[in-house]
């Protein structure tokens, strides 16, 4: 005679059953619907690794969001003021991503890209955003960063030029590209230091990365929101230029010079105010 499930396997099969559920059901609800305590709802997540009901719920929520079609995403949205939403969501995100790194972990990725021999960026899709802002942030830094650019040829070939000694900047979210996942495991296969700005130590992207620099992505609708992830972009490029010390201004010098004389940047015809070549007044001499 088998043995009857214990309270917390129970517990267990039902979340597993019923995802939607638990996604948002509180652990008092959750225990109602099992015939146990909210307690033993606690202690079964806890048995799995998790620090608590709420993380539980918050990789629950994120595993079904990377389920769903951005068509499915945008029937589920609210049709009320978009503008507030968003911005909102945004907040959230960048509140949730302050919170969530830790400072040791944001260091080591600087350091690894500041003394990197090459680095290679990875994002696709709408990642390709950040990747964007890495690869031309560092390349102002004098750091050889490139993107790894799969528009044209065979992807394989521009991913087969990550190699041992490298550092491979990946980023990607729910719904994870193949691509991107299989490009970080390809690099750690091959000796290169991998860092993944990714949802968090769950991500696919995680398994071969030294550094996992998590990111909250919440989305409300079809479009995943990115702001958090620029904004980690941005504080990455800060702590390299510490790290990169004379090298890095004397690079960005050499290239601000450079775009004065190719006048990359448009400026108006007429003088500003305070270039005025005369006037009434004139400057008293101290």
């Amino acid at each position: 005679m088998k043995n009857a499930p214990s309270r917390r396997d129970r517990v267990w099969s039902f979340l597993r059953a019923h995802p939607g559920e638990a996604a948002y059901l509180t652990a008092r609800e959750v225990g109602e619907r099992c015939g146990v305590s909210e307690s033993t709802v606690i202690r079964a997540v806890q048995a799995r690794g998790y620090p608590g009901f709420p993380s539980f719920q918050r990789e629950v929520r994120a595993d079904l969001a990377a389920r769903r079609s951005a068509l499915e995403r945008l029937a589920l949205a609210p049709g009320r003021d978009p503008l507030s939403r968003a911005f909102a969501r945004d907040i959230e995100n960048l509140q949730a991503t302050w919170h969530g790194l830790a400072p040791r972990e944001f260091a080591r990725a600087a350091e690894l890209v500041a003394a990197a021999r090459r680095v290679w960026v990875l994002g696709l899709r709408m990642s390709h955003s950040t990747a964007v802002v890495l690869e031309l942030g560092l390349s102002f830094l004098g750091v050889n960063a490139r993107l790894l650019a799969t528009r044209s040829g065979e992807p394989w070939d521009a991913v087969a030029r990550v190699v041992r000694g490298d550092v491979l900047l990946a980023v990607s979210f729910p719904r994870y590209t193949r691509l991107a996942v299989e490009a970080a495991e390809h690099a750690h296969r091959v000796g290169a230091r991998v860092v993944a700005i990714t949802d968090g130590p769950g991500s696919p992207l995680a398994r071969g990365a030294e550094v996992v620099l998590p990111v909250a992505y919440g989305i409300d609708g079809y479009v995943e929101s990115f702001t958090a992830s620029i904004s980690l972009a941005q504080a990455l490029l800060l702590a390299v230029a510490e790290r990169a010390g004379p090298r890095g201004r004397t690079a960005l010098e050499e290239r601000e010079a450079l775009w004065a004389r190719q006048r990359v940047y448009w400026k108006p015809d007429r003088t500003g105010p305070l270039e005025a070549a005369s006037g009434p007044c004139v400057a008293r001499q101290r």
